[in-house]
């Protein structure tokens, strides 16, 4: 069994014998920093099954024993697992739409959209209120800044996400909403939904949805 360490306290969504689902809070990295400092993998001992970015919030599944590491890399990689973001765009994005652009190496806090390794995006545009929107992403593909680049290449840049054109905020304005697992064994789903904290609804003009 992975230790929990007591130096990183975070709410707990979900936990069973393999998996832990957090509830994590923008600002705080996944795994180390290329310059170090304080991170979720290093200071909880849970074992690594997928990433959000940094200043990116919500539902944040990890691993307590490495059986469960290799069961839920495994269903990330096979596209096994389904998953929905909420974000807060400008400009003028689709009602519905989709995104195929591959998409590219990091640099330079930004990744190459239009060449690169396979991505697909679908958003749903859920509400339009003071020239902002409430979008509902759901990627297939797993990409570093897969949702950030798309909706962005898409016309529809992320409040806060100054790297692709969003205007300035005091945050990103992108929570990991929800998620869905093939777990704990053949033909069962395992749905866990993260509530936008309250530096994500501050950016959004109006009420958010309470449930996916």
């Amino acid at each position: 069994m992975i230790p929990r360490y007591v130096s990183l306290v975070l709410p707990v969504l979900h936990q069973d014998r393999h998996l832990v689902v957090l509830d994590k809070p923008a600002g705080l990295p996944v795994v180390p920093p290329r310059l170090g400092g304080e991170n979720i993998a290093a200071q909880t001992g849970f074992l690594v099954c997928h990433r959000l970015d940094r200043d990116t919030s919500g539902v944040l599944v990890m691993a307590r024993t490495t059986a469960g590491q290799r069961i839920i890399s495994a269903a990330f990689a096979d596209k096994h697992v389904r998953k929905g973001y909420l974000a807060v765009c400008v400009g003028g994005l689709a009602t519905e739409g989709r995104s195929t652009l591959p998409l590219g190496d990091w640099s330079r806090g930004r990744v190459t959209i239009g060449r690169g390794r396979a991505a697909e995006t679908s958003w749903t545009v859920r509400e339009s209120r003071d020239e902002r929107l409430l979008v509902e992403a759901r990627p297939l593909t797993g990409r570093t800044h897969q949702v950030r680049a798309h909706l962005s290449a898409a016309g529809g840049a992320i409040l806060g996400d100054e790297a692709y054109g969003g205007p300035p905020a005091p945050r990103v304005a992108l929570h990991a909403w929800w998620i869905e697992l093939p777990w704990p064994g053949p033909g069962d789903t395992l749905r866990v939904v993260s509530a936008p904290p309250a530096s994500f609804a501050a950016l959004w003009p109006g009420s958010l949805p309470g449930s996916p």
